[in-house]
């Protein structure tokens, strides 16, 4: 939407530069950027009178033209249909640079010379009229710079106005903002009309067969109209919003429209068809041609304004062409109502058609200030058009629609803000804003109807915040107060889990959670897939059981590219069919295939292998504050069963870790070792223990020792370890396995674990008696719990 800065200025009585109008406005919310007119290009452009008019004598479409400037007269060819002896125009003299683009020079046009230009509003860059010359009021001053005698040096400011502010579609809207920031008294000035005897209901009749869909609809008569131009200050404002002047009616609406915020429609009263106007759905299959031109085939969806035999209007989006305004038009059938805004959205999406009226309505008007938008307009076609206004105003509101009342408790405001703002601001910014207020311990007001985003404390204390102004609002050092809500687990566990995995090297993928549904069976046949309905290809035919699946596809499509070193996750939903219904749980994947790192000349290739796998899953859980993860060697579908294991965490399934069975990789078109992951995020969350506790550095030297157990090949090595940790007490400090040995030096069917110990005291210096003495009971232990023996 635009609007220009003097006319804000003007309603605002704000004395602001643009720039701080700009810059105020745009930090408390409506966003504007301001454009001016460079003067540049109306050098040498002046105020003529063409005093002279006779036929090319080479050409038959063209004019040659006599035109005095005030100290000068100037013969110009002119090719324009409406020009006229008589007129005052717009001339461009020679050395004139037209929208910096277009230099008028002296030139001879089919042999007569021609000095100069008589332009169009396109030609100056006013609007996109090419219609004919650009011409003037009789009063204006020969040889004045038209820069001057246009008021061209006003700014236009384009503002980008957001859905729940439908207050700001207009210039009063932007206005009483300006006047609230300034903390001014604002009031607005609407002229009503001077009217005759004649009554206005004793012409029309409004009927309301849907109010619902238009809870308000008002009606004036205005006669004796004269259809012509309307004056320059109008036109110049209409084309400065971007609107094209048409005649002074047409212009009328629109520019009460600009001003107040409130679409207007004017009918042809004696091509209206009736006495009455009636709003009701339209019927299925009705046929209705609007203004431009176009037919429609119409539905119950759109609301329809008509005569009582036939729609006269699509009601909020346009006019019907059978009672438009014309040339000989003398009484007019002013509309001015509301509509309801999700009733205008679909008719204008069915029709295809989106206007400003459309746009304004969409968002929501004033229902109660409909009467004075309809009086002001009455009262410029009166002055303007030459109207005659009949008595009264023909008013059906079925539905009315009153002021909301909200209650804002002032230390509530300071409590959310954490400013302390003064109550005597808090009641100046919200009646400044339209509403009524009645002080007292709190504040009870009653929010405008023109304010439909105004409904609960919480939004007049957003009025507060951004009229007081944000910058001012001290930072806050931490997240607290009434408002805040803490993050949940399920959502910071998925940043972490980012965060850890980028930090390994690990690149995100995402994918759609759809699945081609023969090779999601290959992957695992275990599971039963649910299938997508009216999929768009086979591609996305069921949904994913297995994130496993979209790791293999887009590591497919990876080395199709000749990317074959791929470290990825996903974090996302599988979905499952259990008794109680679909399930979907969150899964972590990862996958590693290819070269770990990047071969340089010291170095030797290496690939991915099973332990490193292993390793991420374990930096994962130890990241999370997570116990450390045993894996239990189990067939799980989609892997290698001699590469396949359970991960657990606590005794507790958290997921599985395995290397890709090479049938199921070839599928995808992988044809190198893959090695994955999956870990059901929600059973992560379950597990966790809450942050780490801070240990400061030690202070006191450890002591180390090894130990060598041989033990059956059934014992997993975390068993051990655990057994290790259980039985060495506070002095235990870490345990790590450092070897794995089976052969000629250990008997058949056992395995030999090697085991690095590390005790430390936190209060003293460990004397070897005491670690011996601690490095005894966990060999007794071992023995006792696994039938171990140690190495010699």
């Amino acid at each position: 939407m635009k609007l220009t800065f003097n006319w804000l200025k003007e309603k605002s009585g704000v004395d602001w530069s643009v720039e701080e109008m700009e810059d105020r406005l745009t930090r408390s919310g409506t966003a504007g950027v301001a454009h001016k007119i460079n003067p540049d290009h109306f050098k040498e452009v002046v105020v003529g009178q063409v005093t002279k008019l006779d036929k090319h004598p080479n050409a038959d479409k063209l004019l040659v033209t006599e035109v005095n400037t005030g100290d000068a007269t100037h013969t110009i060819i002119c090719g324009a249909p409406n020009c006229a002896v008589g007129q005052k125009v717009v001339v461009a003299l020679p050395g004139a640079n037209l929208k910096g683009e277009f230099k008028v020079k002296e030139i001879k046009m089919r042999g007569v010379e021609s000095a100069g230009m008589i332009c169009a509003e396109d030609e100056l860059g006013l609007s996109d009229d090419h219609s004919g010359i650009m011409v003037l009021d009789d009063e204006a001053p020969l040889g004045r710079p038209v820069f001057d005698y246009l008021a061209l040096d006003d700014a236009v400011i384009d503002f980008e106005i957001t859905p729940n502010r439908p207050d700001c579609l207009s210039a009063v809207g932007v206005a009483r903002e300006i006047a609230v920031l300034a903390q001014k008294d604002f009031i607005v000035k609407i002229d009503e009309p001077k009217e005759v005897d004649k009554k206005a209901s004793d012409y029309i009749k409004v009927v309301i067969d849907d109010p619902d869909g238009c809870p308000r609809y008002t009606a004036r008569i205005i006669e004796n109209i004269t259809i012509g131009e309307s004056p320059w200050w109008l036109r110049k404002r209409l084309l400065n919003c971007g609107i094209r002047p048409i005649n002074n009616i047409v212009d009328i609406t629109n520019y009460v429209m600009l001003e107040t915020g409130h679409p207007l429609h004017a009918f042809d009263y004696d091509r209206f068809g009736s006495k009455e106007v009636i709003v009701r759905r339209a019927r299925a299959g009705e046929k209705f041609i609007t203004l431009d031109n176009q037919e429609h085939e119409l539905d119950d969806s759109i609301l329809l304004i008509t005569n009582g035999e036939k729609g006269v209007a699509a009601a909020g989006v346009m006019g019907g062409l059978e009672s438009e305004v014309e040339n000989e038009t003398t009484t007019i059938l002013l509309e001015a109502a509301y509509f309801n805004p999700t009733v205008i959205r679909r008719s204008s999406q069915k029709l295809g058609i989106s206007s400003e009226s459309s746009y304004r309505f969409e968002r929501g008007v004033d229902p109660n200030g409909v009467v004075a938008a309809a009086d002001r307009t009455a009262a410029l076609m009166a002055e303007l058009a030459g109207g005659r206004v009949l008595a009264g105003v023909v008013d059906n509101y079925p539905k009315k629609i009153s002021p909301v009342k909200i209650e804002l408790r002032p230390e509530q405001v300071k409590r959310i803000l954490g400013a302390d703002i003064p109550v005597l601001f808090m009641e100046k910014t919200l009646r400044g804003l339209g509403l009524e207020v009645e002080t007292g311990s709190a504040l009870k007001t009653l929010a405008p109807t023109n304010r439909p985003d105004l409904v609960r404390e919480i939004d007049l204390v957003e009025e507060i915040a951004r009229i007081y102004g944000l910058d001012k609002i001290p930072t806050a050092r931490q997240n607290g107060g009434p408002l805040f809500t803490p993050s949940h687990r399920r959502d910071t566990i998925k940043e972490d889990l980012r965060r850890i995995l980028n930090g390994f090297g690990f690149e995100e993928t995402l994918s759609s959670g759809m699945a081609h549904a023969g090779r999601l069976e290959r992957v695992d046949s275990t599971l039963d897939p649910i299938k997508v309905t009216n999929q768009l290809s086979d591609e996305f035919a069921a949904m994913r059981t297995r994130i496993l699946y979209s790791l293999l596809v887009s590591t497919g499509n990876n080395i199709r590219h000749r990317n074959i070193d791929i470290n990825i996750f996903e974090i996302g939903r599988v979905y499952l069919k259990e008794k109680s219904g679909p399930v979907e749980p969150t899964y972590l994947g990862l996958l590693m295939t290819g070269q770990t790192e990047d071969v340089y000349w010291k170095s030797q290739a290496a690939p991915s292998d099973l332990f490193e796998v292993k390793g991420i899953v374990e930096a994962v859980a130890d990241s999370l504050g997570l116990n450390s993860p045993v894996l239990k060697a189990i067939a799980i579908p989609g892997y290698d069963k001699h590469y396949s294991y359970e991960v657990l965490i606590d005794d507790q399934k958290v997921g599985s870790v395995g290397q890709v069975d090479k049938k199921v990789a070839r599928l995808f078109d992988i044809k190198q070792n893959c090695l994955a992951a999956e870990l059901h995020v929600e059973k992560l969350i379950e597990l966790y223990q809450g942050l780490k506790e801070y240990k400061p550095l030690p202070k006191f030297p450890a002591s180390s020792r090894d130990i060598a157990v041989i033990v059956d090949l059934s014992v997993p090595a975390a068993k051990i370890r655990e057994a290790i940790i259980a039985s060495g007490g506070e002095l235990l400090e870490s345990v790590k396995i450092f070897d794995l040995f089976i052969g000629e030096a250990v008997p058949e069917g056992k395995k030999s674990l090697a085991f690095g110990i590390n005790f430390r005291s936190a209060e003293k210096t460990l004397e070897d008696e005491e670690v011996d003495k601690t490095h005894g009971q966990i060999v007794a232990h071992l023995e006792k719990s696994f039938n171990a023996r140690l190495r010699e």
